[in-house]
């Protein structure tokens, strides 16, 4: 491939930056990654040209981008420069997070080429979407990449002609309204520090790891599933009311990826 290949993602528990790599090393072997998932991550501008290529991969939070993640895209510039859309959900829908990506970046100079909603484990609980992405979830991904680099070939006659169409509607599902809520931390915390290390909005006190931010937590999970000892955990009605109701709908339920190309 002639392009410079970039991808830039936020994954919290680990699901997006899976798959959004395993479509990467389809297009090609060699490519910049921007892992913005870190708040140090999320500082700086970038800006690519036309012959780059951008892969963007977030995860979906209750139907939307995350709005964090929508301020810092504003840094983010393209002259006409190729790009591919990938939002990760957790096997309940990606309502219109694809559509609100596509264009976001639409709007910041990029030229949607393809874009495509993959599965992953819900963050907020174990037994929806268990275990995904899996095999058959990373296989498809790279076999993606591979028809990404076969459809580049012929990139610039479809630039001006054609204009990506994604699931989606506008305007947008309204963001919840969520109280803030952050997690609890039991006595077995062993203070190894790992919550506060890997957590993306640095709501996590380093110097005493049970005093959470809950105005900066996004309810993410990053914590409590990382936690060695299992000593984090959100205990909030409305969480758990919510996290009932996806384990109710759609813990028996498979989705398989979509893929929208121009």
């Amino acid at each position: 491939m002639n392009r410079q290949l970039s991808v830039i993602y936020f994954s919290a528990t680990g699901g997006t930056a899976k798959v959004v790599k395993e479509v990467a090393d389809g297009i090609c072997d060699s490519y910049k990654e921007y892992d913005i998932t870190f708040p140090m991550n999320r500082k700086e501008s970038m800006t690519f040209d036309s012959n780059d290529l951008v892969i963007i991969g977030v995860p979906v939070y209750a139907g939307r981008v995350p709005k964090f993640l929508i301020d810092y895209f504003s840094n983010i510039k393209g002259n006409r420069t190729p790009a591919v859309f990938i939002t990760v959900y957790g096997n309940r829908n990606y309502d219109d997070a694809l559509i609100e990506l596509k264009d976001t970046f639409e709007s910041h100079g990029f030229i949607g080429i393809s874009a495509a909603a993959f599965i992953a484990e819900h963050s907020n609980t174990s037994k929806v979407g268990t275990n995904r992405p899996d095999a058959h979830d990373l296989e498809t991904a790279i076999k993606y990449g591979a028809e990404l680099k076969n459809k580049l070939k012929d990139l610039h006659g479809i630039l001006p002609s054609s204009k990506l169409v994604v699931k989606g509607n506008i305007p947008y599902k309204e963001r919840l309204m969520a109280p803030p809520i952050a997690p609890d931390t039991s006595d077995d915390c062993t203070r190894c520090g790992i919550c506060a290390k890997y957590c993306p909005m640095e709501a996590i006190n380093k110097n005493n790891f049970k005093e959470i931010d809950s105005a900066k937590c996004v309810r993410c999970c990053s914590c409590v599933k990382k936690c060695p000892v299992s000593a984090k955990s959100i205990n909030h009605e409305m969480f758990h009311k919510i996290t009932q109701g996806l384990i109710d709908n759609f813990s028996t339920v498979r989705f398989e990826p979509e893929f929208f190309n121009i």
